[in-house]
């Protein structure tokens, strides 16, 4: 089932791309950092400046330096080359297909060159996602607020430096290492970006996780999280029906003699969630959703189950006008406008938009990262906060730790 779903994204997202062209330009170019202290004390003062700055969800902060992973690891991870860090922490995802593998949690550290931070964090895994058999997820983000003068720019930030990641599994021992340049994204005060949300001929916007938070403090915090690895309802239901001298029937009406319950490994999830952005305004989207329907016909309640499902990919396209508006709430200050989607017509359905754009405040926008916000539809102090890639189709969604 899973490589028929990735077949078929693959499939899709090509065919989308293919069909439908865009541009992205340049809005604006960075500035020059301040000059750091140099030699290894100085390459040390600054690798623990920026860890101090991280931000995770339920880390440990460890003393020395961080374990040292196995070469030649199976697993692999979500990103490439560069890990940009911004307020709120974005998700850093593992594949482990080899069950022996299971990524409980990851080690993290900052290094200048040669040189180290002080210190590490533990970091384990994201809960919500933790009931998936393959793929295990951690937060990282940053916290820029001492990290940039009065123009904005991050004198411990702007210079190069890397991320060492060391996923593990539950009883702590190193699966494997990775190490990637890390880069600091733009403070509230600088915030344009260097592209817009147009995309170029085949790329697209992929959803990546969506999460609440306090964007007021950016504390990180996710009460809920949804991605496209999250599996719903996994424990499945219990479904009532009848088993009367052996014989099985879909009857909830039958005596108390003769009732049985039986469970059903129902699910659902959103695989994927794609979004073109076309200069003039308009837009094309493109959403999966998987999901396992219950067939208490042809279960059997005379036996001990599971019940049949049935498991059903859905897919539909969909197209409409976008625009960008002035800000019309001035505690949002912090993000560059506010985007609003209107669907005009879609094609197939049973689709479901786990992260539908529209009516998002833009916090965050440069030619690989798309950060959109927008209060939480049941209200509260919280913000629903979505996270996108630039991809396109020969972009890979899992490299090798090397």
């Amino acid at each position: 089932m899973k490589h028929s779903v990735q077949l078929f994204n693959f499939f899709c997202v090509t065919i989308f791309c293919t069909l439908l062209a865009a541009s992205c330009r340049k809005t604006g170019t960075g500035e020059n950092p301040v000059n750091p202290p140099v030699g290894n004390q100085g390459d040390s003062i600054n690798a623990d400046t920026i860890s101090n700055h991280l931000r995770f969800v339920n880390a440990t902060k460890k003393q020395g330096a961080i374990p040292k992973g196995p070469a030649g690891s199976s697993l692999k991870i979500s990103f490439k080359d560069t890990l940009t860090l911004t307020e709120l922490a974005r998700p850093v995802n593992f594949l482990h297909k080899d069950t022996t593998m299971n990524v409980a949690g990851a080690y993290v550290q900052v290094h200048f060159g040669a040189t180290g931070s002080t210190f590490y964090y533990d970091v384990p895994e994201v809960p919500d996602v933790a009931s998936n058999d393959t793929v295990s997820v951690i937060l990282i983000g940053i916290d820029p607020n001492g990290l940039f003068d009065n123009d904005g720019v991050p004198p411990a930030g702007g210079v190069p430096f890397e991320i060492t990641i060391v996923p593990h599994d539950p009883n702590g021992q190193p699966l494997g290492e990775v190490t990637r340049p890390g880069k600091i994204g733009p403070s509230k005060q600088n915030n344009a970006g260097l592209c817009n949300i147009t995309t170029q001929q085949l790329d697209y916007w992929d959803w990546e996780v969506s999460y609440l938070a306090d964007p007021d403090n950016f504390t990180g915090k996710s009460p809920f999280l949804n991605n496209r690895y999250k599996i719903w309802g996994k424990n499945g239901q219990n479904i009532r029906g009848c088993c009367t001298n052996g014989q099985s029937d879909y009857t909830p009406n039958c005596d108390s003699v003769n009732f049985r319950f039986l469970n059903f490994q129902t699910f659902f999830n959103s695989p994927q969630e794609t979004y073109k952005f076309f200069e003039g305004g308009s837009y094309a989207a493109m959403t999966l959703f998987l999901r396992a329907n219950p067939d208490p016909s042809a279960s059997n309640f005379c036996g001990n189950g599971p019940g049949v499902t049935e498991e059903k990919l859905s897919r539909y396209f969909k197209l409409g006008n976008w625009a960008v508006t002035p800000l019309a709430d001035p505690q949002r200050s912090d993000t560059l406008a506010r985007l609003i989607v209107n669907e005009t017509s879609s094609t197939g359905g049973g689709g479901s938009d786990a992260a539908r754009p529209s009516g998002n405040y833009i916090l965050f926008v440069d030619c690989q990262l798309l950060i959109l916000i927008k209060p939480q539809a049941e209200g509260g102090s919280f913000w629903l906060c979505s996270f996108y890639s630039r991809r396109s189709p020969d972009s890979p969604e899992w490299t090798p730790l090397v």
